[in-house]
């Protein structure tokens, strides 16, 4: 009987175990949780008034110390300008402060890393220091999870030192690629110049943005656009698309983003949140020296933002209500951004088939014109009140006639003027008659 039971206790404490795993990794792999960083620029010059220079290692430090207290981490993700200039020198500090932290590291290539030596230079700088790095090229992709896919491009344009940049042929072709095989998964795409910008700076824009919007706009699973460069923290939301540039760690606001994503069945979350350095005197003196620091530092939403993507479902009252609430948490993009998304209407068509069935609601304000005719009535009272004035008129004609009553007076006049030639006459005969005396 003992042997039963115990027996008994140690199946039971192995299923619960057992499933206990089984919901812990589940749980575990649909959730991605890492960091954003970008624009450390390693270096050992001295501060300028954009850049907090001579301070970049202790930031990098700090950034460091702050990630290493988050627990959970998959990665850390850096989207370009590493180092301020491109030396050897600079390579190893920036590598020599990474040994401190806990979780693996992957990065973007920005225009300041190729500056002082070749791209294929660079390459091995990192691939040398690197060991999660294990890539050929400096664009690649993986899958850290089953549920998503990461998309690491390279838009630094090799041929000539420029802050724009440019993706070449084949990496469109790979990005199209990437993109066409993950449409089950959640896409992640990281790159130094943003195809969205935060703000308008033709010298560091993406010249080929409009051929890169347009290949994501062919696609309706959630994609997130992760870049840097600006310096500037900003969120937009565009449909199933979400671009996110976070800021530099030498320049105000010095911050960097933990991004936490879990893809559920029926929705996907997303966490944006925004970290600042805790060195305050470094903040607050770049924050005196940088004229548009408000610009930089975006607003609320541009900095912490959570929201919901709700899967589509067309057919059901849920997604309808979903979506409703997408659109309310979505902010709304400029026209100058929408004008570079070459085609976006593409994603609209149904959204505006939806509007369409509004009309027939609409339908009973046609009622509405019948009680404009009863305001018709009035405006039948008005009338005689326009026939009074013109009746007034004709009776300001007749002031008119005792002009004519003078005109009759000097015709009176000359008839008493006759009366003299009656006298005339009367003398011509009183004359004749003397005569015939």
């Amino acid at each position: 009987m003992k042997n039963r039971i115990y027996n008994l206790i140690i199946i039971i404490f192995t299923l619960f175990i057992s499933t206990t795993s089984v919901f812990g990794f589940s749980f575990r792999n649909m959730t991605l949780d890492f960091i954003h960083i970008s624009d450390t620029h390693i270096t050992d010059r001295d501060d300028t008034s954009y850049k907090a220079l001579g301070s970049s290692k202790e930031l990098l430090k700090d950034a460091i110390n702050q990630i290493n207290d988050i627990e959970g981490l998959d990665f850390v993700l850096f989207t370009g300008d590493l180092v301020d200039y491109a030396t050897k020198e600079n390579y190893y500090n920036y590598y020599y402060l990474l040994t401190k932290l806990k979780y693996p590291s992957l990065n973007t290539f920005g225009n300041h890393d190729f500056w002082g030596m070749t791209k294929e230079e660079a390459l091995e700088e990192v691939k040398k220091y690197n060991p999660s790095y294990s890539f050929s090229d400096s664009y690649y992709a993986f899958s850290p999870k089953t549920d998503y896919r990461i998309i690491i491009l390279d838009a630094t344009i090799k041929d000539r030192k420029t802050s724009n940049g440019e993706l070449p042929p084949e990496q469109l072709e790979f990005l199209d690629n990437e993109l066409s095989q993950s449409q089950d998964k959640i896409v992640v795409i990281a790159l130094h110049h943003p195809p969205v910008e935060p703000f308008v700076a033709n010298e560091h824009a993406l010249l080929n943005a409009k051929e890169f919007n347009d290949i994501l706009l062919k696609y309706k699973n959630p994609i997130v656009v992760l870049s840097g460069h600006y310096h500037a923290a900003k969120i937009r939301r565009i449909g199933n698309i979400t671009y996110v540039s976070t800021p530099s760690t030498v320049t105000y606001p010095m911050a960097f983003r933990h991004i936490k994503i879990v893809n559920f069945k029926d929705r996907v979350q997303f966490d944006f949140n925004f970290i600042q350095t805790k060195l305050d005197d470094v903040l607050e003196q770049n924050r005196q020296n940088v004229i548009s620091y408000a610009t930089l530092a975006g607003n609320e939403k541009d900095r912490e933002l959570s929201f919901v993507y709700y899967k589509k479902h067309p057919k059901s009252a849920r997604y309808k209500k979903n979506k409703i609430k997408n659109a309310q948490k979505t902010t709304k993009a400029s026209k100058r951004e929408l004008k570079k998304l070459s085609t976006p209407k593409k994603d609209e068509p149904k959204l505006k088939e939806k509007k369409i069935k509004e009309p027939k609601v609409k339908e009973p304000k046609i009622k509405e014109p019948k009680v404009k005719e009863q305001k018709v009535k009035p405006i039948a009272n008005k009338e005689p009140k326009i026939k009074e004035p013109r009746a007034k008129k004709v009776k300001e004609v007749k002031p008119k006639e005792p002009k004519v009553k003078k005109i009759k007076e000097p015709k009176v006049k000359k008839v008493k003027e006759v009366k003299p030639k009656e006298q005339k006459v009367k003398s011509k005969k009183a004359k004749k008659a003397k005569n015939e005396q």
